[in-house]
């Protein structure tokens, strides 16, 4: 079980991976998700063009730049060049007039519906036909689940849909550092739609061994973004690469292999 983080000597990828504070956490696989939904199997069916689709509540705002380098091309880079094998068009936005601001939702924690309602209201794709879309919802408050209240999920993605949730006060408790802060968020938007399109072994079949059964949907390897608590090496090993505008590849792969068989 990972702790709180909030030290920035703590190796990034431990605090990428808060959002598994429990086994499952980030991969919430509720029985009879709603709306009915198999993403998975749409995905790979017929599409050309898979767009990002972000709303934000207002005081959680993405963050779009650290070190004066665009933050969104870290996961979108990651997942175009994770589908690239299927000739899948990645889009998605960069700036906050891109976005959707839902305005204050006061509320300070959100359950399952309401983040599928939220992202409900800014999905723009039946995902039946060539074109789908991923939605991401920014929230200023925690993920709450089975009436417990989660203060250490940074994101999730639900059962086989299409929606995914960022919980922003975690993300800004995992570091001091806003460029540190900023490279959790979008080191998490990369993992939870590695989930939603079917890692590990969540629709997209495991070519090898590399399925951590006992912590869910995860990768046994400890240098993918897909695992589900990294804790080895310096923070500086991986934050250096993004700061010196470095490309870092972030799915593993065998990650990577699952994609390209499937």
């Amino acid at each position: 079980m990972v702790n709180s983080i909030s030290n920035s000597r703590y190796p990034l990828l431990i605090l990428l991976s808060i959002f598994c504070f429990f086994s499952n956490s980030c991969k919430d696989d509720d029985a009879n998700p709603e709306p009915q939904e198999d993403f998975v199997a749409d995905l790979y069916a017929n599409t050309t063009d898979l767009e990002i689709i972000v709303g934000y509540e207002t005081g959680a705002e993405p963050y779009i730049t650290y070190a004066s380098r665009d933050a969104w091309n870290v996961s979108l880079s990651n997942i175009d060049k994770l589908l690239s094998s299927k000739n899948i068009d990645i889009q998605g936005p960069t700036k906050l007039s891109e976005m959707t601001d839902f305005g204050s939702l006061e509320q300070n924690n959100y359950s399952k519906q309401n983040i599928l309602d939220l992202a409900a209201d800014i999905q723009k794709h039946s995902n039946k036909d060539d074109q789908k879309g991923i939605t991401i919802v920014f929230l200023d408050g925690y993920y709450i689940k089975d009436g417990v209240i989660l203060d250490q999920v940074l994101g999730v993605n639900f059962g086989s849909t299409s929606v995914v949730a960022i919980f922003k006060p975690v993300v800004n408790a995992s570091s001091s550092s806003k460029a540190e802060q900023t490279l959790v968020e979008q080191s998490t938007i990369a993992h939870e739609i590695g989930h939603a399109i079917g890692l590990v072994n969540n629709g997209v079949r495991a070519t090898s061994a590399h399925h951590d059964e006992a912590n869910g949907a995860h990768c046994t390897n400890t240098e993918c973004v897909m695992y589900w608590m990294n804790g080895a090496g310096d923070v500086s090993k991986f934050i250096t690469p993004f700061l010196t505008g470095n490309e870092v590849d972030l799915f593993g792969s065998q990650c990577i292999a699952d994609i390209e068989a499937k």
